[in-house]
């Protein structure tokens, strides 16, 4: 069995980033819509670092595989504030939960990640915000799992999340189960569906926690 939960706005206090020249990066979707000028310097995740062909998510990768973490990174499973990841995490072991993140696309738990303020919701600051036309090259850290055929892999997060989970979860074999808490979603034929009995803000969380009791179905 695996687990995928969408990521959370808040992060962890003690969030490192990479830096340029002295000043923290702060990874956003839209740098040029940031009202003001601050501490951090902007980027998007697949933007270039200044002076190189080497864009920040090509640098991330090579980073994790360093073996050190000099910039205080975070693994993806302790990134975020809610108590929701940690449960998982103690529950189901590391191995098994996923992060699907607005900025880095589908990532391991155990993946190293920066602090950055990307969201699908259509709610958030518009330098927050990212459209379905925006350019991602999300990284896919399931397909590269070891899934047995006809494992299940579950689902938790908002309908602004469902397009690209789809887009990179559909070549998966494996039973593919989304939960969710609005009749007006858009559907796909390779996943099942399950729908959750109440809604409201941070529903997925309540989600996760009545599954992990089991207290809903499977």
């Amino acid at each position: 069995m695996k687990v995928v939960i969408q990521c959370s706005a808040t992060k962890d206090g003690l969030a490192g980033s990479f830096s340029v020249n002295g000043c923290r990066v702060k990874f956003v979707a839209h740098p040029e819509c940031y009202p003001e000028a601050n501490a951090h310097v902007l980027f998007r995740p697949d933007n270039l670092i200044p002076s190189t062909s080497t864009t920040w998510r090509e640098h991330l990768l090579t980073y994790n595989g360093r073996g050190d973490n000099p910039d205080r990174l975070l693994q993806a499973g302790y990134l975020y504030s809610p108590p929701t990841y940690r449960t998982l995490l103690h529950s189901l072991g590391g191995e098994n939960v996923y992060i699907l993140s607005a900025g880095w696309g589908l990532i391991r738990s155990d993946f190293l990640l920066p602090d950055y303020d990307v969201t699908f919701s259509s709610q958030a600051e518009p330098w927050k915000r990212r459209t379905k036309r925006d350019v991602f090259y999300d990284f896919a850290h399931l397909t590269q799992a070891d899934i047995v055929r006809e494992e299940a892999v579950y689902f938790f997060g908002g309908k602004e999340y469902l397009s690209l989970y789809y887009r990179l979860t559909r070549s998966l074999v494996a039973r593919k189960v989304v939960y969710h808490a609005s009749a007006r979603i858009i559907t796909d034929e390779a996943f099942e569906y399950i729908e959750y009995g109440s809604s409201g803000t941070n529903w997925h969380y309540r989600c996760v926690s009545d599954f992990l009791a089991g207290r809903i179905a499977k």
